[in-house]
C-alpha cells in the first residue's frame, strides 16, 4: 500500500481499535457482561446498525453507548476526510505522470454536451488515456475524471493549459467551446505546435469564418452540417446510409484523403499504377484544382492531386506510403 494511504488507513484504524476496546472494557466493567457480549455491544453501537440490545443496560451503560455511537459516527466521517483527499491527490498525481509522458493523444477543449459526444466517439478509436480533457467548469472536469478521462481545469486560450496537456506532443486538439474561444484557442495550439491538426465546432455561420482564419484545419457546424445531411437523406437515401455504416464501421472501412506526391506518377493513369492490387486501397475521388472527378482507369494523375481513397487502416497506410504522404 503506498505511503500516502497507508499512513490515514492506519491513523483510523487505530482510532477505530481505540473506541472498541474502550467499549468492550466498559461494558464488562459497568454491566458485569463477559467479554465477547461486550464486544459484540460496542460493534453495534459505535456502526449503529439498530439491533437489539443483548441484555437490559443500566443508566451509566446507556451513556456509554451514547458515548460510543457520536465515537462511531466521528471516527467515520474523520477517516474519510483523511482517506478521501489521500486518494484523490494519488489519482491526480498519477495523472500527472501520464500527462508528462502522454504523446501522439487527442486534445479536446470543453466538455459540454458536444464534447461528450466527441469524446465517446474518440474511446472507440484510442484508449481513454490518449484523451486529454480541459475544461474551465471544475464539475465537468470532476466528471471527466470520473469517466476515467485525464482533465485539466483551466481556459485552453492560455498557453500554461495547452502545455500541460503537452500541446506540442499531441496529435490533434478539437475545440468545442463559444466560437471565439474556438479561434483563440486554434490560434495559441497552432503557434505552439504548428504541426498539429486542429478542428472546431462552430456555433454561427460568423464563427466557421473566424475560425477558419485562426487557421483550424476542419470546420464543423452543428446546423449546417445536420442541413446538408438531411439534403442527402431525402435526395438519396442510399448516400445517407452508405455514409452512415462507414462511420460505424471504424477501422475496417474508412475513407481517407492522400495527397498524391510520387512524381513518378506524375502522368501514369490509375489503372497503371496498381493502386489496389499494391495496397488494397480502392480511389472513390480525385480532387484537382478545386475539383472533384469522378476517376476512370485512364484518368492520369496530376501531381498534388488529392486521393480519397476506401480500405481499412492498414490498406490506407499502405496506399499512404506508395503515393506520397497523408494528409
Amino acid at each position: 500500500m503506498p505511503t500516502d494511504i497507508k499512513r490515514p488507513v492506519i491513523t483510523s484504524m487505530i482510532f477505530l481499535i481505540t473506541i472498541i476496546s474502550l467499549g468492550t472494557i466498559g461494558f464488562t466493567v459497568l454491566e458485569g457482561w463477559n467479554l465477547f457480549d461486550s464486544f459484540y455491544m460496542t460493534v453495534i453501537t459505535i456502526t449503529t446498525t439498530g439491533y437489539r440490545e443483548i441484555y437490559e443496560l443500566s443508566f451509566y451503560g446507556r451513556i456509554l453507548a451514547i458515548i460510543l455511537m457520536f465515537l462511531g459516527i466521528s471516527v467515520f466521517f474523520y477517516s474519510i476526510n483523511l482517506i478521501m483527499p489521500a486518494l484523490v491527490q494519488r489519482r491526480i498525481e498519477r495523472w500527472k505522470k501520464v500527462l508528462e509522458s502522454i504523446t501522439d493523444h487527442y486534445i479536446v477543449c470543453g466538455y459540454g454536451v458536444m464534447g461528450r459526444e466527441i469524446v465517446e466517439e474518440l474511446s472507440k478509436i484510442t484508449t481513454k488515456d490518449k484523451i486529454v480533457i480541459i475544461d474551465e467548469n471544475i464539475d465537468k472536469v470532476a466528471v471527466a475524471r470520473e469517466n476515467g478521462y485525464i482533465a485539466i481545469q483551466g481556459d485552453s486560450v492560455e498557453e500554461k493549459t495547452l502545455e500541460r496537456a503537452r500541446i506540442k506532443h499531441a496529435k490533434a486538439l478539437i475545440a468545442c467551446m463559444s466560437d471565439s474561444a474556438n479561434a483563440f484557442t486554434i490560434m495559441t495550439a497552432k503557434e505552439l505546435n504548428p504541426e498539429i491538426y486542429t478542428m472546431a465546432i462552430a456555433r454561427t455561420p460568423a464563427g466557421i469564418k473566424n475560425t477558419r482564419r485562426a487557421g483550424a484545419d476542419q470546420v464543423l457546424s452543428p446546423y449546417s452540417d445536420t442541413a446538408k445531411k438531411a439534403s442527402i437523406i431525402l435526395r438519396r437515401h442510399g448516400a445517407a446510409e452508405f455514409f452512415e455504416i462507414i462511420s460505424k464501421v471504424g477501422e475496417d472501412f474508412m475513407l481517407e484523403k492522400v495527397s498524391m506526391t510520387n512524381r513518378e506518377f506524375d502522368g501514369v493513369n490509375i489503372r497503371d499504377i496498381d493502386l489496389r492490387a499494391k495496397t488494397g486501397a480502392l480511389v472513390v475521388a480525385i480532387e484537382r484544382k478545386g475539383e472533384i472527378i469522378v476517376p476512370t482507369p485512364t484518368l492520369k494523375l496530376e501531381y498534388g492531386d488529392n486521393l480519397y481513397l476506401m480500405g481499412n487502416e492498414e490498406q490506407l497506410r499502405k496506399a499512404s506510403e506508395y503515393l506520397g504522404r497523408s494528409e
